[in-house]
């Protein structure tokens, strides 16, 4: 009687698959906050550490080559690079940022849009800022743009978006319209934000293969023979199932074939199984023809 076979391991199978979710959040969405950054403020740890961690901070001459040098910018701006180079001309930021439970892996390039609802113009147009793909923020709709408010320039850039940690930093402080600035937009206000998570789901597919000659006896003792005799409760009834070995009569024709309802893999030495295959429906086994099942696993 079969109970156990190895599985052929050749015949496993593990791809990856990369799944987008959009997300629509608001102000009020759980975890997503908004900070001011000031240097030399209350919130000046905030502005060093962003410095350090994003923007260069350190040696002048480090800043100076890495930060400013037009050369970077030119050659960034052909080849889509991330320009970090308005946050240290600019007293102040802002930082929004949203957790990983949103996002995943990262935040999906060129999906991120903020709008801030609690400005307007004399048209009734909300801020709205776009990310470039590249890691850079710009303004759909500014009145002061420098290239028709599109990402071709890096003068349009308003800030920058860290996709794997879920930060967006609004650097630019100048004016988004006659009465609304980039430094206003986020900062106690109503925002929304859309995006798609990215995250990557490994399917890890096994076969499982039962020949005729294999797995055609039933593991379910209801099949068995109670013993003769009275039973005052179930639990002595099924005591008694337990404990004969013989089947019922119907069952022991060639024709009976058990039906499969469930695949059970183990691992060495664990007696529990790892991975239980329940199916919808019961399965009648074959003894005429291999029957092979494939099991997916999303991970």
């Amino acid at each position: 009687m079969y109970v156990f076979k190895s599985i052929d391991k050749s015949s496993t199978v593990i791809e990856e698959n990369v799944v987008n979710y959009t997300h629509n959040l608001t102000t009020s969405s759980l975890g997503i906050d908004s900070v001011n950054l000031v240097s030399g403020s209350i919130s000046s740890s905030y502005w060093d550490s962003l410095n350090v961690l994003f923007y260069c901070s350190g040696s002048p001459t480090y800043l100076n080559e890495l930060a400013f040098s037009s050369n970077i910018h030119s050659f960034a701006e052909t080849d889509g690079f991330q320009y970090l180079h308005k946050f240290h001309d600019y007293p102040s930021s802002s930082i929004v940022t949203i957790p990983s439970t949103y996002y995943g892996e990262k935040i999906k390039e060129k999906s991120f849009t903020l709008i801030d609802k609690s400005f307007t113009d004399n048209s009734s147009n909300n801020p709205t800022i776009k990310d470039d793909g590249f890691g850079n923020l710009y303004s759909t709709n500014a009145h002061h743009s420098q290239s028709t408010n599109n990402a071709s320039s890096s003068e349009n850039y308003v800030g920058n978006i860290f996709y794997d940690l879920g930060f967006v930093v609004i650097t630019e402080t100048g004016s988004w319209s006659g009465s609304v600035n980039y430094s206003d937009i986020t900062n106690n206000t109503n925002y929304t934000l859309q995006f798609d998570s990215f995250n990557t789901i490994k399917t890890h597919e096994y076969s499982v293969t039962l020949n005729p000659n294999e797995f055609n006896h039933s593991m379910n003792y209801t099949l068995k023979n109670p013993l003769s005799g009275s039973y005052d409760t179930i639990n002595e009834f099924t005591a008694s199932l337990l404990g004969t070995p013989y089947l019922s009569q119907e069952f022991t024709s060639s024709a009976f074939s058990p039906y499969i309802t469930e695949i059970n893999l183990y691992v060495p030495n664990v007696l529990e199984p790892v991975i239980r295959a329940r199916f919808p429906k019961s399965i009648k086994k074959s003894k005429k023809i291999a029957t092979t099942f494939k099991i997916r696993l999303d991970l």
